[in-house]
């Protein structure tokens, strides 16, 4: 029997309204702002209820009755599996978080100094361990290989990713897409969402190696999407300025969602200390990202959807 809701318009509040609002935030078509999930029936989730009924062709008059409800009904599905996921999937988030817990340790830099040697695991994939070296080798060279090679990054960026160019660190040091598209065609691209696919394959979470991706979010969709920060949930993948055209898509994995902000453990990220901004290292680091600045530079969040990835 499906489940009888109330009738909701402008003006009603409660348990149900809240829902609504969050079943709103979760609808993939770009929204102008996320909703406050205060169950007020306020102007705001007004306008989006009358959006939502107009792209679904239903009468746009912001009263919510059960042909809206019917419509939204995918979205609360995934809204409840959110708030009440099974505890196997609690179990694979919570591993997720453990290996990128791993990861820092074994890659990050203890004391946020930065120390060039070509026998230390630990990554700094902008700069050069030895320049003295005719190889010049990649500060956490191996490293960064191993990470692309089980991310399933694609193979052409392996040989790159040991040894690094003058002329690569120099570029790694300027921002800008000429810099980026120069990096991507002839040393390794940006790196923090191989790192994330990285993490999850460790994890046992296998999505078909970063390759995918694309496929992952858009056609196969073997992930649910929010673009609402207090919704992201421990492990999953935050895509920093990933919506507007041009963007700079920065993905990373939700460490923890509290007091109005995400701490994070970022791969290809500034780096060696969290407040660390001036010079791209291209580490792996914490971050801490507050909902609202999140808001501003169009984030969404990426949740596995577990019933679509083969075991």
């Amino acid at each position: 029997m499906p489940v009888q809701r109330p009738m909701l318009r402008f003006g009603s509040r409660g348990e149900q309204v809240t829902l609504l609002q969050g079943a709103l935030n979760l609808w993939p078509e770009p929204t102008s702002h996320n909703l406050e999930t205060d169950g007020i029936y306020g102007p705001k989730t007004l306008g989006e209820v009358k959006r939502f009924q107009s792209v679904k062709k239903v009468s746009a008059d912001g009263v919510v009755g059960p042909v809206t409800w019917g419509l939204l009904e995918p979205l609360l599905n995934q809204l409840v599996s959110l708030i009440t996921p099974p505890k196997q999937v609690e179990q694979a988030m919570e591993a997720v978080v453990a290996v990128a817990e791993t990861a820092l340790a074994s890659f990050g830099w203890p004391g946020g100094t930065i120390q060039l040697n070509p026998l230390s695991a630990r990554i700094a994939a902008a700069k050069c361990a030895a320049p003295d070296l005719p190889t010049r080798p990649r500060q956490g060279g191996l490293s960064i290989r191993s990470i692309f090679q089980f991310a399933g990054a694609q193979p052409l960026y392996y040989p790159r990713c040991t040894t690094i160019s003058t002329e690569a660190e120099q570029k790694w040091q300027q921002s800008g897409s000429s810099a980026t598209a120069w990096r991507n065609g002839n040393d390794l691209p940006s790196w923090c969402g191989i790192f994330c696919y990285y993490v999850y394959r460790l994890a046992g979470i296998d999505l078909g190696g970063w390759v995918n991706h694309d496929k992952n979010i858009h056609s196969d969709k073997k992930f649910i999407v929010t673009t609402n920060p207090a919704a992201a949930r421990r492990g999953s993948i935050g895509c920093l300025d990933g919506i507007r055209a041009g963007g700079h898509n920065h993905h990373f994995i939700v460490k923890d969602n509290h007091n109005g902000a995400i701490y994070s453990i970022d791969g290809n990220t500034h780096g060696p200390n969290q407040n660390n901004f001036q010079t791209n290292y291209s580490t792996v680091a914490r971050r801490r990202y507050p909902h609202t600045y999140l808001k501003q530079q169009d984030t969404y969040f990426l949740f596995p959807d577990f019933k679509k990835i083969a075991p």
